[in-house]
């Protein structure tokens, strides 16, 4: 494939759920890469619908652009698309070559790992870090192999002095999170990522949940201590917890890890409160909110609420989080558990 049609594919293969026109997605390449000329996008476009990989269906004077999973060979095209552009990143980057390839040679026969995504890769290695998203096939024991590949990737970050952060999914997982209306980081993943390790798996995978399912890809990053009061009142009231006299309006729904990570951001005692009823209210991804504690460096103050939590309303999220933070050897700070219990027993959490 040329650079051109790489590109074109990328930025269609990122927007999944979210067709686009033609001139949507000149806009969007214009975007991206500086400068794109709709008539040689139109050709382009033309060539891979000859050949099947894409449907272009009539809305109005437009087109509605959409990947054609029915062919077989979209699949082995996506997957030399993400090769071209793991090349094309490590031309750039060949310091990182060695640490790609050691890992490769630590985890790609192990864990029952079916794919591996740099999320965000060009903006995190000038931060001197790297985000990694492992899809597990589906195991009865995935949480210890989650500890594991936590403990693993924690001595590849000492050697290559490298923050390394670990999203890990299951299958099920992975699905919930792609398909959510809930805004979070996997949603906003698909858009920005290189895969590293078995594309061809983690296109399989994708197929197989757009055939069934509504993909929901998002285009930007949402930063936790910026989301508004308005919102962060919203989310908190839809997780069950309000302030006397704190008023609210409808927002944008935010996962509830994306919350709990704003709150402690924000460094407010009454946060940490909310941070302990939310979480013995409500269900969360014990990986996604480790994962977010991990980047945003607030494991320490994590770890002492769950603790707290974990005396008072065991559960197992709330057991396998600590687990999982446990394995990445973070500090603890401590939790205020008298101040806890009193909210936790204000808003019947207990």
């Amino acid at each position: 494939m040329d650079k051109a049609t790489i590109r074109i594919l990328e930025a269609i293969s990122s927007s999944i759920g979210d067709p686009l026109s033609i001139n949507e997605l000149t806009n969007r390449m214009k975007s991206r890469y500086g400068s794109a000329y709709y008539a040689n996008i139109y050709e382009k476009l033309q060539d891979l619908k000859s050949n099947g990989l894409l449907n272009l269906e009539p809305i109005g004077r437009s087109s509605s652009i959409k990947l054609n999973f029915e062919n077989y060979l979209l699949i082995d095209t996506l997957s030399d698309m993400e090769i071209e552009k793991k090349i094309e990143f490590l031309s750039k980057k060949k310091s990182l070559s060695t640490f790609f390839s050691e890992m490769d040679k630590i985890l790609s026969d192990r864990y029952c790992i079916r794919a591996i995504s740099a999320i965000n890769p060009a903006k995190n290695i000038k931060l001197n870090r790297i985000e990694l998203l492992f899809l597990l096939n589906e195991t009865p024991d995935s949480l210890i192999k989650t500890i594991d590949l936590n403990k693993v990737t924690l001595s590849l970050q000492k050697k290559y002095n490298l923050k390394i952060s670990n999203l890990i999914l299951d299958k099920n997982n992975f699905l919930s999170l792609l398909t959510s209306d809930e805004i979070n980081p996997v949603r906003e993943a698909l858009s920005q990522q290189i895969i590293l390790y078995n594309p061809q798996a983690f296109w399989s995978q994708i197929k197989e949940i757009a055939q069934k399912n509504h993909i929901r890809t998002l285009h930007t990053e949402t930063k936790p201590l910026s989301i508004p009061d308005s919102d962060l009142n919203f989310n908190l009231n839809r997780f069950g917890y309000s302030e006397f006299g704190t008023s609210f309006v409808e927002g944008k729904k935010i996962c509830i890890e994306y919350i709990a990570i704003s709150l402690l951001l924000r460094e407010e005692a009454r946060g940490v409160d909310a941070v302990a009823v939310i979480l013995a209210k409500n269900s969360f991804n014990s990986n996604l909110l480790s994962f977010l504690s991990q980047k945003y460096e607030v494991s320490p103050r994590l770890l002492g609420i769950l603790n707290v939590l974990g005396r008072t309303n065991p559960k197992p999220e709330v057991d396998n989080t600590i687990k999982i933070l446990k394995a990445k050897n973070p500090q603890v700070i401590s939790a205020d558990e008298d101040s806890i219990r009193q909210k936790l027993e204000l808003y019947n959490a207990l």
